[in-house]
């Protein structure tokens, strides 16, 4: 269905004063300013009334839109009738109507050099054209446009609610607005994605992708619809690839509530385009927009409460918490999860993803939306938690457990391989060991949130698995031992307290280069002689011979013991030790 405004307008919904001069009374009286033939009328003042226009931002008079009738009389001196042109155009006059009375004589040729300079259309009028029956012209014509532009924004606002009152989503209505303006519709969110594509009829085929990576990323000054507060459809001209030859299109913002969701994409079928076509989809782009942007509302509302659901599912699956196996099993349904399947859980933990600043939760719920997506099939559930995001990845239950840890750490390095881009380089994935059901993935969240706060106390690799750490695993029931505490503590107190604790530091990394003292030193930006010293001290205070073997790996096993007992401490206070379970 096509319905056709009556005449083109300008962006403002005026009409263009090249339209009022296919008017009776009108007809053939331009007589200077034909550059100026585009500028939108609304209605006509005299010229003795213009002075009580302003804007009350700049105090300055405010002409917009507005065509001002004078008497010849007042364009007679050439010195006059220069100012007078000069400053109705400087404020922003859409056209100057010079009326001759009968009986006067007309002399407009200075009033005409100065309308050609300023590009301000000059009209001489006939005796008839008085004041009263020009504005009356013009106030009709303006009210009829107007009336007919609404009548026609009713339609396509009728049309384009249908669609969407049946919430059949962003392509549909994508397709609706195909239907009513023969333009190809591209429609995309905030962040620059693709959310619908819909070809003209019978037009060329063109690249959705490419129109996207030619649309201006930044707010120009001259593309008025990339701020917030502006809804109203902009025109621009695409060049899709060098060779080609531009396309024209209309960049419409998705507003909703003043927060930008998206943007609507026209592409017209022909460059330049019709101005009734144009003025066609400019209403459609506008009404289509808000309606669009309603959906999008929805839809990121609906898919919010789903998130939410199904981290309340992940949260309590990692942490044990149902009822019983009905409610497990209930719960397990609805959100396609395999009771008897095999999983492992990773843990996604970077700074970006602490609470603070403003950007914290959007990228949360990016990097979530990244991970959920990263494997169709592969990844069974994720959800933020904690300012960690936990990633329960489903395993091949016919594999044995060694291809099962071999499948999870190659899924935890494509996840940090996807991830980084969006969290920085600080990121950090780490995984616990396949486990089989509910049990299994409470389990494999404890040992993946175990190898978390040991890989930051170790500096362990930015992707690792509860098997790389496997001397604190095997030391994991020791550490718990009051005995083995005690030793840590006695072991590492003297040492901490001598030279403010530098000299542990020292002793790990000549412990970590295998006793090559050149090596520690480097490593550590310290002279040799310096190093000998302190190696010196710390065995005083060690009361051993730290160039020993047993000496270090007394050093080592206490050392171990006190980061475990650190590191499960605090796990243990958000996280109880999950029960046994099958591997």
């Amino acid at each position: 269905m096509a319905h056709h405004p009556a005449t083109a307008t300008t962006a403002d919904g005026h009409l263009p004063v090249g339209t009022l001069l296919a008017e009776p009374l009108l007809r053939g009286t331009l007589r200077a300013g034909r550059a100026g033939l585009e500028r939108g009328v609304g209605w006509c003042l005299p010229l003795s009334e213009t002075r009580r226009y302003t804007d009350e931002a700049t105090r300055e008079p405010d002409l917009t839109g507005v065509a001002v009738h004078l008497p010849v009389t007042a364009l007679a001196a050439p010195d006059e009738a220069a100012a007078v042109v000069a400053d109705l155009a400087r404020r922003d006059a859409a056209a100057l109507l010079a009326w001759t009375p009968p009986g006067a004589d007309s002399d407009l040729d200075a009033a005409a050099r100065a309308a050609d300079s300023a590009g301000i259309p000059l009209l001489a009028l006939p005796g008839e054209a008085d004041y009263r029956t020009v504005s009356r012209l013009i106030g009709q014509k303006a009210l009829a446009q107007s009336a007919h532009i609404l009548e026609y924004g009713s339609r396509v606002h009728r049309t384009l609610a249908e669609v969407l009152a049946r919430g059949p989503g962003v392509p549909a209505m994508a397709r609706a607005v195909v239907g009513l303006s023969r333009c190809g519709v591209l429609i995309c969110d905030a962040d620059g994605e693709r959310l619908a594509w819909e070809e003209a009829p019978g037009a060329e085929p063109a690249d959705p992708d490419a129109i996207l990576a030619a649309l201006p990323e930044d707010a120009p000054d001259d593309h008025p619809e990339f701020t917030d507060a502006n809804a109203h459809a902009a025109e621009v001209r695409l060049r899709l690839a060098p060779d080609d030859r531009p396309v024209h299109a209309l960049v419409t913002p998705v507003l909703v509530g003043g927060q930008v969701f998206g943007r609507m994409v026209m592409v017209e079928p022909v460059c330049p385009p019709d101005p009734h076509d144009l003025a066609q989809h400019r209403v459609v782009a506008e009404h289509g927009a808000t309606l669009i942007g309603s959906e999008m509302l929805r839809q990121r509302s609906v898919r919010a409460a789903e998130e939410r659901a199904r981290g309340d599912f992940v949260e309590a699956l990692v942490h044990g918490r149902f009822a019983d196996s009905h409610e497990l099993g209930a719960r397990a349904r609805h959100h396609g999860f395999e009771v008897d399947g095999h999983f492992a859980v990773h843990v996604v933990a970077a700074a970006s993803l602490l609470p603070v600043g403003r950007d914290y939760l959007r990228r949360t719920v990016s990097a979530t939306r990244t991970a959920q997506n990263l494997e169709p099939g592969g990844c069974a559930l994720t959800a933020a938690i904690s300012s960690t995001i936990v990633v329960i990845q489903r395993v091949g239950a016919e594999q044995d457990p060694i291809r099962q840890r071999a499948d999870a750490a190659r899924f935890a390095e494509r996840l940090h391989r996807a991830l980084r881009p969006q969290l920085g380089d600080d990121l950090r994935v780490t995984h616990g060991r396949p486990g089989q059901g509910a049990a299994g993935v409470a389990a494999g969240y404890h040992e993946a949130r175990l190898t978390m706060g040991l890989a930051w106390h170790t500096a362990a690799d930015p992707v690792c698995g509860y098997d790389d750490l496997r001397v604190f695993a095997a030391l994991k029931d020791v550490a718990r031992n009051a005995e083995a505490k005690s030793f840590a503590r006695e072991t590492l107190g003297p040492l901490r307290r001598a030279n403010g604790g530098d000299l542990e530091r020292i002793v790990l990394a000549y412990i970590r280069t295998s006793g090559n003292l050149n090596a520690a030193a480097r490593e550590l930006g310290m002279h040799r002689n310096t190093m000998l010293y302190k190696l010196d001290r710390a065995s005083r205070a060690l009361r051993m011979d730290i160039r020993s073997a047993d000496a270090q790996f007394t050093f080592w096993l206490a050392h171990h013991i006190d980061t475990l007992t650190t590191v499960t401490g605090t796990l243990d206070e958000e996280v109880a030790p999950p029960a046994a379970a099958p591997r």
